[in-house]
């Protein structure tokens, strides 16, 4: 479901009659940033919003806990406030408490709480989750919870399978792939994406902010040094300085694949003179399979393991040496 027809269907929510809804899609994919989007529009001015992400959280009391400050900031909270503490402060309308039950469409909510990062929530007791969800559903809310199913191991997903009926009302697939959202979050850079860059971040946006920030900090570095990547070869850097944050980041099939090429044993045996620590030569090996496996349309440079061994030293460890050499070889004016 694109975002035009979620958050179409996260305003007719405020009015039908579903009380829990979930919101599943990879982590990074633009579903918090839809969810503020949905939150600031008109439509749904009048609703108040409890946002919580379940991150690390292990109880219910720990969600009421964050409910509660939000609910009442003005005394400070030392320990957990029990699920059975009404964290809204009001006492409940049993005509209120029925027609929510009933899902009776003439009685809408003014609360909405969300939800987050279910899949980090290390608790499946799936049984105490659902009562308290019906608490707060009696107290006139309404449920939005945000999570990437595939985050959760097989033993989890099967409990979670079990359980799914019982817990939501709806579950929609966030496919929230945006053009615009990318060009807009490479900002001054978007005039050099390419279809290779743009597949490779399309399903993690959270990934273009870290290649936008590590771009701005190091053409501060590059000034400094009085030197400029030519705007011809600026789309190639992008691409190298994409693959690295990817693999990185958001790469796993690298460390079960077995088959694949890999770099060349000189290669190897001149990036492993640069590098102390066993896991940081393995990391940069990876980074170059990455890019040498990649199917689509890439820049091929000459000794460009050389560049994702500067790219992840200026990286990690703010050194820019190898970096500004390779640079300045191939890439400047």
């Amino acid at each position: 479901m694109n975002k035009i027809e979620l958050l179409k269907e996260l305003n007719s929510f405020l009015t039908n009659n579903y009380n829990i809804i979930l919101i599943d899609g990879p982590w990074g994919s633009g579903k918090t940033y839809l969810l503020n989007e949905f939150i600031s529009s008109k439509e749904v001015e009048n609703i108040k919003f409890y946002y919580v992400s379940l991150h690390g959280l292990k109880s219910i009391d720990d969600i009421n806990t964050r409910i509660y400050t939000q609910c009442d900031k003005t005394n400070s909270i030392n320990s957990l406030v029990p699920s059975v503490i009404n964290p809204f402060n009001e006492k409940y309308d049993t005509k209120k408490v029925l027609s929510f039950a009933l899902k009776n469409k003439s009685y809408k909510p003014d609360k909405i709480v969300i939800l987050d990062d279910f899949e980090r929530y290390y608790n499946s007791d799936y049984d105490a989750f659902l009562s308290y969800l019906n608490t707060l559903i009696i107290a006139g809310c309404k449920i939005i919870v945000v999570s990437n199913l595939n985050d959760f191991g097989s033993g989890e997903l099967f409990a979670f399978k079990r359980y799914k009926e019982k817990l939501f009302d709806r579950i929609y697939k966030a496919e929230l792939f945006s053009l615009n959202v990318i060009e807009n979050k490479f900002g001054k850079y978007k005039d050099y994406l390419t279809e290779t860059v743009i597949t490779k971040v399309k399903s993690n946006y959270r990934i273009i902010d870290k290649i936008v920030y590590y771009l701005d900090e190091l053409e501060d570095e590059l000034k400094e040094e009085k030197v400029t990547i030519d705007s011809k070869k600026m789309a190639d850097f992008i691409y190298y300085l994409t693959t690295f944050m990817v693999a990185y980041y958001a790469s796993d099939r690298l460390y079960l694949n077995k088959v694949c090429d890999r770099i060349s044993p000189t290669e190897q045996e001149e990036v492993n003179k640069h590098l102390t620590q066993d896991d940081d030569r393995l990391e940069v090996n990876l980074i170059c399979i990455e890019h040498i496996n990649f199917k689509g349309e890439k820049p091929t440079y000459k000794d460009d393991y050389y560049l994702f061994l500067g790219l992840y030293k200026s990286y990690l460890f703010k050194k820019n040496d190898e970096l500004i050499e390779y640079l300045k070889k191939y890439f400047i004016a």
